[in-house]
């Protein structure tokens, strides 16, 4: 077989817009493994949000969740963990405390706020997870990720001024329309592909991933074959070697059936 792993974004990608998944898609994923292929998620979800899907998919090797930062089994826990450097955590959190996005912050399958605001409202609409509300959101001691939640547009500005003012660099990425993240330093997707492909023994030239946004950019590149769903931006189709149909039309249905040949 060409290729012996794939590796799909959840959200725009393998969901509808409902945060399904398909039964087709289930089928084809099935037909996969039956052939010997392995399939995974990549997500920034963390391991709360993304427990209900690994085990709807019946994954049975790990999942790549916090957009790189933790390598995920179901049933052993982490094979690795990154965490947000402190210094980083606060000054990033001291920076939005006062402004009017959201924020959210995750230690593993904890997920916490502390001043509540409006954006906080989209996020759990769209998540439908449980959060616990502290007194302070500085009192985290690790912390997976930083997600802001409301305009990006100004998210993005004041991370680039705390870059200038302190002289660094601050992983960060924009994950939906309304969510920026910021991630430990060197994470990424397209790292956590290439160290699950170590833990799995598969060479990346026989993997393909699957994604929509900019989050997926580094994992679709560093893959063999590296595929943007219709509804991606613009950005991620223009590097894809592949455009399939849309998350609500089957998209990952479509690769495992065209391009794996099944």
């Amino acid at each position: 077989m060409k290729y012996e792993l794939v590796v799909t974004d959840i959200d725009g990608t393998l969901v509808d817009d409902d945060k399904q998944v398909s039964e087709v898609t289930l089928r084809y994923i099935d037909k996969f493994r039956e052939k010997g292929g392995l399939f995974t998620i990549a997500t920034g979800r963390g391991e709360k949000a993304a427990r209900p899907f690994i085990e709807k998919l019946h994954i049975d090797i790990p999942a790549i969740i916090f957009n790189g930062g933790e390598l995920y089994h179901s049933e052993t826990g982490p094979l690795y963990v990154h965490y947000l450097d402190k210094n980083i955590f606060n000054l990033v959190i001291d920076c939005f405390l006062g402004t009017d996005l959201g924020i959210v912050t995750y230690h593993r399958d904890r997920i916490f706020i502390s001043d509540y605001k409006p954006p906080h409202d989209l996020y759990m609409a769209q998540e439908r997870v449980d959060v616990e509300r502290v007194p302070d959101i500085k009192e985290v001691d690790e912390v997976n990720k930083i997600l802001l939640v409301g305009d990006v547009g100004k998210a993005k500005q004041l991370i680039r001024n705390l870059e200038v003012k302190n002289g660094i660099k601050i992983n960060h990425v924009q994950t939906e329309d309304v969510y920026l993240e910021v991630i430990p330093d060197g994470v990424s997707k397209g790292e956590g592909l290439k160290e699950l492909c170590s833990y799995l023994g598969v060479p990346i030239e026989k993997t393909v991933a699957i994604g929509d946004h900019m989050n997926d950019i580094d994992m679709i590149m560093a893959a063999g074959c590296g595929i943007a769903v219709e509804n991606a931006m613009d950005e991620v189709k223009k590097i894809a070697k592949f455009v399939t149909k849309r998350n609500t039309e089957d998209g990952v249905a479509h690769v495992l059936k065209k391009v794996l040949n099944l």
